[in-house]
């Protein structure tokens, strides 16, 4: 090429076309996405030919160049030809090469020379949350078996996509919608002011008396801790069937300090009586021979009568069946108060203190401050008694369901532990406080405990990652796992022993491929029995046994799969038969199954005992064959790792070439301790990957 820099005879540009124009000279600098391959192109051939006439003794006689000629078009069409021919030449020439390579199945060949196979599509994943029939009549539990299939319900522009059940489960009515438990036992601690009472019939009224005490009390006469208050507010609660009781003041006291009882229980005292004499006329008032006559039972200035209490016996003003006894019993002045037992109570009639009357004669179980109830306090002494014990309610749990503990209303401790479940309930927080949509996720049992009170722990693998109002959350605990894809059972042929490396394609595609735990990612839902007899799939057939039962599959662009037997050297041949090479797979694959929340709701196969079928969390995994693009990023990712991985690369190397994972990347972190390393991965579109997902 001349230096453009040095004079040159065809500076003028008069020699121009009388030199060949091809072949082009070719400059590729690295890196480039499509390199030029072509020694030219239609003009560049025409002119290069026209050139040449001059130089052929043959043709001296062809001095025109005028397009109408027959020569000059004559040259005029090979070069065309010579165009689309090094057209194609360079469009082939960079199908040889990865980075340059536009044709998926060129990266397949050139995969596949460095043993690398172009991933296949990968089935999505779902949970699936069956109900059981529970109409009067309907069988309690049933069964769902492997390859129960349930059908998607397409939404505009989709398509009807059909799921697979991979599990064998049972499932039973009375797990359909298992409630989160809504109450707790109540704790009536110090400072406590309010009470949950059974029922809504406890003819409770502002102004009445409640007791709260416990055992302490009862076995220790001389015990403090109980309580008496007086009721400022009732209010039912007929759906719950509770009774929300609200007291005066809070139990315990500072001054004098007191607790009040460990586990307190609630009395209503429904009667309030005076002792007898209460009313007794003002001796002041008597006529004088009459206070003579009276005066032993006067103080000394015979201005108030002389009231006392003997032992541990009261008298009421009147007589009143309802005492019994064991009841309670609260003498009350208004500095103070002091809780008896009822040891008897029986009808009576006393005279004193200028009148005589029927009363109730009580016997008590202590005489503790007793006698500060006589004298100057008698008359402003009342007694409440005639307790009527009110059993307590569970107290409504207000708390939030999160953490990997759940609390179920009932008794379920037949639960299986490793049990698949979906927690549904109203996440906590938002700006709408009325507001009604749902949100689910799955969890896996991984113990059952029984608890006081009919309520069933379940512990779970993993905590949830949502937080949820209590009052919203139930369990179901029929969910079956399921994969996306259909099941497929064919003959593939006839085993022929004179055949080596026989062939057999699948007439379903695409085949199936689920998630799996190995480096892949994904593993084949194909089976291959011949005779009945199962085949192992394999990598390769070099170096098998001459006896190994085994087969590869390959794949071409189109999707189609094609199974391939042994010679007898490397795998074994296929014995000769009729229709004895059968094949089980699924077809399906790809993000098409990722299907939304509560679309796969068509039972298409309908087991004895079903109800219906949801999926209350979305389908995932599911991931289209290796794109070429993909390909071409993943290929040398084989070569690169080497089955080892040291660097931060390596790390997303590895991960990237995992099934369903299209982004990866990795940091190093520090735990306090060690240094380790943070892979963070994303799945197709950017989708975020479960941690319980299968991916």
């Amino acid at each position: 090429m001349p230096n453009s820099t040095q004079p040159s005879l065809s500076d003028c540009g008069c020699c121009e076309g009388i030199a060949a124009a091809t072949p082009v000279r070719v400059d590729n600098r690295p890196g480039l996405s499509a390199f030029a391959y072509r020694a030219g192109v239609h003009a560049s051939f025409n002119a290069s030919m026209q050139a040449r006439i001059s130089t052929m003794p043959a043709l001296q006689a062809l001095a025109t160049r005028d397009a109408d000629d027959f020569s000059i078009a004559l040259m005029d069409s090979w070069a065309a030809v010579l165009d689309v021919l090094t057209f194609y030449q360079e469009r082939i020439a960079n199908e040889h090469y990865l980075r340059t390579a536009r044709e998926r199945l060129s990266l397949l060949e050139l995969a596949r020379l460095i043993g690398y196979e172009l991933r296949a599509g990968v089935a999505a994943s779902v949970a699936l949350a069956f109900t059981v029939e529970d109409a009067p009549g309907a069988p309690p539990a049933a069964t769902v078996a492997v390859g129960v299939k349930v059908q998607s319900v397409p939404g505009q522009g989709e398509q009807a996509q059909t799921f697979e059940t991979v599990e064998e489960i049972e499932v039973r009515a009375a797990w359909n919608a298992m409630p989160a438990r809504r109450t707790k036992t109540q704790l009536l601690g110090f400072g406590a002011t309010s009470v949950f009472l059974k029922g809504t019939a406890t003819n409770l009224r502002k102004g009445d008396i409640l007791l709260l005490v416990g055992s302490e009390r009862v076995s220790d006469p001389g015990s403090e801790r109980w309580d008496v208050r007086r009721v400022i507010a009732v209010a039912p609660d007929f759906d719950a069937d509770r009774t929300l009781v609200t007291w005066d003041r809070g139990l315990g006291s500072f001054d004098p300090p007191s607790y009040p009882a460990k586990a307190p229980e609630v009395y209503a005292l429904r009667l309030r009586a005076g002792l007898f004499g209460y009313n007794a006329v003002d001796p002041r008032t008597l006529h004088p021979e009459v206070v003579e006559k009276l005066k032993g039972s006067m103080t000394a200035d015979k201005s108030e009568w002389n009231f006392t209490i003997s032992g541990n016996v009261i008298h009421l003003d009147n007589i009143y069946p309802a005492v019994q006894q064991d009841g309670w019993l609260v003498l009350s002045k208004p500095e103070y108060q002091e809780l008896y037992r009822v040891v008897s109570a029986a009808e009576s009639s006393r005279t004193n203190y200028a009148m005589s009357t029927k009363t109730t004669k009580v016997n008590l179980d202590t005489t503790e401050n007793l006698s500060g109830y006589a004298g100057a306090s008698y008359r402003g002494t009342v007694a409440f008694t005639q307790s009527e014990w009110l059993p307590m309610a569970q107290a409504p749990d207000t708390s939030d369901v999160t953490g990997n503990t759940v609390d179920i209303a009932g008794d379920y401790a037949d639960l299986p532990v490793g049990r698949t479940i979906i927690v549904t309930g109203r996440p906590v927080g938002g700006t709408d406080p009325v507001r009604t949509e749902v949100m689910s996720e799955v969890a896996v049992i991984d113990r059952v405990d029984p608890l006081p009170g009919a309520v069933t722990r379940l512990t779970l693998k993993r905590g949830l990652s949502g937080t949820y109002v209590r009052s919203s959350v139930t369990v179901n605990a029929n969910v079956a796992q399921a994969t996306h894809g259909e099941t497929v059972r064919e003959v593939l042929g006839s085993g022929d022993g004179a055949k080596a490396y026989p062939r057999f394609a699948l007439r379903q595609s695409p085949l199936t491929y689920v998630s799996s735990a190995d480096a892949s990612g994904a593993a084949s839902t194909l089976e291959v029995r011949v005779n009945d007899l199962l085949w192992q799939e394999v990598a390769t057939l070099f170096d098998r046994s001459p006896d190994a039962r085994v087969y590869v599959t390959h794949t071409d662009d189109d999707g189609r799969t094609t199974v391939q037997f042994g010679d007898g050297i490397s795998g074994a041949r296929l014995p000769t038969g009729v229709e004895n090479v059968r094949a089980v797979y699924r077809k399906g694959s790809g993000v098409a199954g990722n299907v939304a929340a509560g679309k796969l709701t068509t039972l298409l196969t309908r087991p004895l005992g079903l109800k219906e079928v949801t999926n209350p969390v979305a389908a995932a995994g599911g991931d289209d064959r290796e794109s070429r693009d993909d390909a071409r990023a993943n290929a040398p990712l084989t070569v690169l790792t080497l089955d080892r991985i040291v660097s931060l690369q390596d790390y997303e190397d590895f991960a990237r070439a995992f099934a369903g994972v299209a982004k990866a990347l990795a940091t190093w972190t520090w735990d306090g301790q060690n240094r380790g390393v943070f892979v963070t991965v994303a799945g197709p579109n950017g989708a975020q990957l479960e941690p319980t997902g299968s991916t």
